[in-house]
């Protein structure tokens, strides 16, 4: 997010119990994911319900907050669905029994009073120094500073009498460094140029592994993991930077994204499930890479397949170390049964990894960043037509049953991301399923570069 100037991120933590009795499941690990939230924040927002008032749950949080958080990180009390003005403040007053300071009105539904929350935490946060970027919060400040030092007509502290009336008049290297202060100031709230951040979706079917992935990415508890299918409820994000190799150049981000397992379209009731679900599918489509994640002991289920289909990028296989009786063959032989039960995707890279014990996790770095690259990939267009004339030498397009018959003319590579290819042709109706496919694979053979890619095929008549 961004406000003043200044890039952030937010993270939403889930209900903390600290009652670890049956009827709160997944108390302690979310009360533990609460922790590692806290550990890593410059400051803290204590939401609170204002039209329930203060419970005895509310205050448990806050003698925690107070007493474990406040003394390193700033605290703040927002109380939620205080959109009334005329009781709203009235609702949040209760609040300052909590003790961690003046609780502020908010209304999430409505927008109310989030800039007010956020510009005081802003200040609680460069008053404590808690924040990990230098200078964080001060852009404001030094721009107002430096506009009143520009329009002001009174003498500045430390300046002489000489300065002060050439500053006045505009003229001098004193105008010339009031001016510049400002525009240094207006120009701090440009983006800045940032790391490359490439998002990775983790999805699959519930309970193939996936948040124990991410854990194993991060070799730390990153993500609830149980033995109960759907645990995870939500898109997690987790952001892991890697240095550049140049010293020069910025570093890369890696931002995971763990999804909720995927069922079938006709189990899933309207509900919670179909809101995950959505959410999920809505991960894959803003990802650079998506990995599917399948079950090594399970093998390859009509729910995989039907997956395969929505994801444009890696696939990889948990469980490996669940599999028995391996022997020297046994990962070739599981990569061709694979490729043979998933042809939609077969061009994708195969790992078998165990998220348990760690055995191939880290070889998923550079499986992504060749992925990476195939998906920005362009190849010239003398170099496209050379092949797709080879290709339709080998084999020209098939004729139909009335003679007609396509003429493919010549292709162009319009864009990237995935790698697009436009074949112009005299009808594209005559192009059938199966010449598509074998274009495809003719690129892909005689190419370097679309090996962790799909390519998107458009046919073009003439007009």
């Amino acid at each position: 997010a961004n406000f003043l100037g200044e890039n952030f991120q937010v993270c939403d933590t889930g209900g903390l119990v600290f009652d670890d009795d049956e009827s709160t499941l997944f108390a302690k690990e979310i009360r533990q994911q609460a922790e590692i939230a806290i550990d890593e924040a410059s400051g803290v927002i204590m939401v609170v319900d204002g039209q329930t008032g203060m419970t005895a749950m509310d205050s448990a949080i806050a003698d925690y907050l107070r007493t474990q958080v406040l003394p390193r990180l700033p605290v703040h009390v927002a109380v939620n669905k205080c959109e009334s003005e005329t009781v709203g403040a009235l609702n949040a007053a209760e609040f300052w029994n909590l003790g961690l300071g003046e609780p502020v009105p908010v209304s999430a539904l409505h927008g109310v009073g989030t800039a007010e929350l956020l510009e005081s935490l802003f200040e609680s946060v460069v008053q404590r120094k808690t924040a990990g970027v230098a200078n964080f919060g001060t852009k404001v400040q030094r721009l107002h500073e430096a506009k009143q030092r520009k329009n002001s007509k009174k003498q500045q502290p430390g300046e002489d009498d000489v300065e002060y009336k050439m500053r006045k008049y505009g003229i001098g290297d004193a105008a010339d460094k009031v001016v510049q202060e400002y525009e240094d100031a207006l120009a701090a709230f440009d983006d800045t140029e940032r790391p490359e951040e490439i998002n990775i979706a983790i999805v699959g079917r519930p309970n193939v592994g996936k948040s124990s992935l991410l854990n194993s990415l991060f070799g730390d508890h990153r993500a609830i993991v149980s033995d109960i299918a759907g645990t995870t409820r939500d898109s997690i994000d987790a952001v892991m930077e890697r240095p550049a190799e140049n010293e020069e150049d910025l570093p890369t981000i890696y931002r995971f994204v763990d999804t909720a397992g995927i069922r079938r379209k006709n189990k899933v009731e309207y509900g919670p499930e179909f809101f995950m679900v959505n959410r999920a599918l809505r991960a894959i489509r803003r990802a650079d890479v998506a990995l599917l994640i399948l079950d090594a002991t399970a093998g390859v289920t009509e729910q995989d397949r039907i997956l395969a289909q929505k994801i444009a990028d890696d696939g990889i296989c948990n469980k490996w170390d669940a599999v028995v009786d391996k022997d020297s063959s046994t990962y070739d032989k599981s990569v061709k049964y694979m490729r043979a039960e998933m042809p939609m995707i077969r061009w994708a890279p195969i790992l078998f990894i165990s998220a348990e014990t760690g055995q191939r996790v880290g070889k998923i770095y550079s499986v992504i960043d060749d992925a990476i690259g195939a998906h920005r990939n362009r190849i010239s267009t003398s170099v496209l037509n050379e092949v797709l004339r080879d290709a339709v030498l080998w084999q020209p397009p098939p004729a139909r049953r009335n003679g007609a018959q396509a003429k493919i003319y010549y292709c162009n590579q319009v864009s990237t991301r995935p790698p697009t290819v436009v074949v112009f042709c005299n009808d594209p109706k005559l192009i059938n399923d199966n010449y598509r496919r074998y274009l495809d694979r003719k690129f892909r053979e005689s190419l370097d570069g679309f090996e962790a890619t799909p390519i998107r095929w458009l046919f073009r008549g003439r007009r």
